[in-house]
């Protein structure tokens, strides 16, 4: 004679799954998979021009600088599980490090820190040569793991404009990723903060120095530019300043319109990277228990409906 279960039984199995289930979530189970994931160095440049005020972008700052930052924060989110992110500054002619790539998920509040508190005062120069932040971010990233990808935030507008070009030595395409293009096309005045962030007025011509070096290490310009020796200071986007360092660099150029535009140049395939990584599955399980339990629920409401 063969016995059915009885509901009883199913119950009471059902509530064991249902609680293992639950109990296993507390030893962090984690499942090795492989993934496509991104690690990245985002370098923010934090010059003056930055301040500008030229972004018309429903939902998005319009400040230059807190654009850029909004934008990384969403792209950070976006970013799959398994890959990495470091942050960086840039100004005058060089890059500094604020922390080396990290996880993003497992670190996404102390990347979310740092990013609100980036600000133009953290700058250790006024001046903004470029090209050379732009090699010595590759340099770096060359010498830590070329395997990291660089995304280099700026306008792209030099500061004095030079009248020397600084020479690459590295090889193009050594190190892959993004300049990524900030602001608008149109020449735009450059507020003028105290230190305490108040504005004082706007940066004019007279204000900007010219730029007196040459060596071994730079060719001469094309053509040299010049400042007016009156009226305030214009910036914009400088594109073509930007695509020349970007066929000279090997690194792709991107020029940042909104958050989701972003996105898809940092999730291009060429970027990505193939790993095993351990996925977290607490949340797995315990979505399975939820359901368990609700099934509990359904087959003692058809219990109780079939005796009424």
């Amino acid at each position: 004679m063969r016995l059915r279960p009885s509901l009883h039984d199913w119950r009471a199995a059902t509530l064991f799954v249902a609680a293992m289930l639950v109990a296993v979530t507390f030893a962090d189970p984690k499942l090795p998979l492989p993934v496509r994931v991104y690690r990245y160095v985002f370098v923010i440049d934090i010059t003056q021009s930055m301040n500008v005020r030229d972004y018309h972008v429903e939902d998005m700052p319009a400040e230059r600088l807190e654009f850029v930052r909004e934008s990384v924060r969403r792209a950070v989110h976006d970013l799959p599980c398994g890959s990495e992110v470091g942050l960086g500054l840039f100004t005058t002619r060089s890059v500094q490090l604020l922390f080396e790539p990290i996880e993003v998920c497992e670190h996404l509040p102390v990347i979310d820190d740092v990013l609100a508190h980036i600000d133009w005062r953290m700058a250790w120069a006024a001046n903004s040569f470029i090209a050379q932040g732009v090699y010595a971010a590759i340099r770096d990233i060359r010498n830590r793991d070329p395997g990291i990808r660089l995304a280099f935030f700026t306008d792209g507008q030099e500061a004095p404009p030079q009248t020397v070009r600084p020479m690459f030595t590295g090889k193009p395409g050594e190190v892959s990723g993004l300049i990524v293009g900030v602001g608008g096309p149109h020449p735009t005045t450059v507020p003028k903060y105290d230190r305490e962030n108040h504005l004082i007025g706007y940066w004019e011509n007279t204000d900007i120095a010219e730029m007196p070096e040459s060596s071994t290490a730079y060719e001469s310009a094309d053509s040299p530019p010049g400042l007016p020796r009156a009226g305030y200071y214009l910036s914009w986007r400088d594109e073509n300043h930007l695509r020349d360092l970007s066929a000279t660099t090997g690194l792709g150029y991107h020029r940042l319109e909104s958050p989701e535009g972003l996105m898809k140049a940092l999730l291009s395939p060429e970027h990505a990277e193939r790993r095993t990584i351990k996925l977290d599955i607490r949340w797995l399980l315990g979505l399975t228990a939820l359901l368990l339990l609700a099934l509990v629920y359904l087959m003692e409401s058809d219990k109780s409906s079939e005796r009424t």
